[in-house]
């Protein structure tokens, strides 16, 4: 007669003969029960809505302790920078850019770098130089407004922008020295004195007096 070698467990057979048949120790189930309940029904499954209740409003109060640390970081006009139906306006689209400034004699290109989403890299040739292309920054495809919108967190700090606008392209073709202020204002338009403006100007003021890239950092854009 054969000797049956299979190790056995509580309930039979070992789990790779019967996998469907699960290990449960009764016993010290009821052992883990009794000691739980030792001192009655537990207050959270007696009283659950409270607990949930508290749960709640320990959420709020962190949310709201986050949210005070974030006006810390919020920027003075960043209502003006997430106002979507003042910013997203006078819409172009990104071939049309890259045309105007072809027409102007920049040399230019995109080239697709998927980062951040729906977005290209614009490079150009600085002027007097042929050899190196220049980068310049990203541009929204497959159309971009006029203004840039800013992005929050859930507690209203500022996260770069949402959505690129094309004066920002433009404030970075002046300051990559690639156009002057003159030219890109005959090719795209003089600024208003409109509000929406103010943070436009801001950079071109700033860009005027003084806040230029040095030759070290301009050459590091180059390839």
């Amino acid at each position: 007669m054969a000797v049956d070698n299979r190790i056995r467990t509580v309930d039979g057979l070992k789990d790779t003969d019967e996998p469907w048949k699960a290990y449960r120790d009764i016993d010290a189930t009821q052992e883990t029960f009794a000691k739980y309940y030792a001192g009655g029904t537990p207050d959270w499954m007696r009283w659950p809505n409270d607990y949930k209740n508290f749960a709640r409003e320990e959420f709020l109060k962190v949310r709201e302790e986050s949210q005070a640390m974030a006006l810390q970081y919020q920027l003075d006009d960043q209502a003006d920078l997430t106002n979507r139906v003042a910013r997203m306006v006078n819409p172009m689209s990104t071939r049309d850019f890259i045309a105007k400034l072809r027409a102007n004699d920049i040399k230019c290109f995109t080239v697709d770098n998927g980062f951040p989403p729906q977005t290209v890299a614009l490079w150009c040739m600085p002027p007097r130089q042929n050899r190196r292309a220049r980068y310049i920054c990203y541009m929204q495809v497959p159309a971009m407004y006029e203004w840039s919108v800013l992005k929050e967190d859930a507690y209203g700090k500022p996260m770069g922008e949402d959505f690129r606008g094309w004066r920002t392209v433009i404030i970075q073709l002046i300051e990559k020295e690639i156009l002057t202020e003159a030219q890109a204002h005959q090719i795209f338009g003089n600024p208003s004195s409109n509000p929406v403006f103010s943070r436009y100007h801001q950079s071109l003021w700033e860009i005027r007096n003084g806040k230029k890239y040095t030759e070290d950092e301009l050459h590091a854009n180059d390839v």
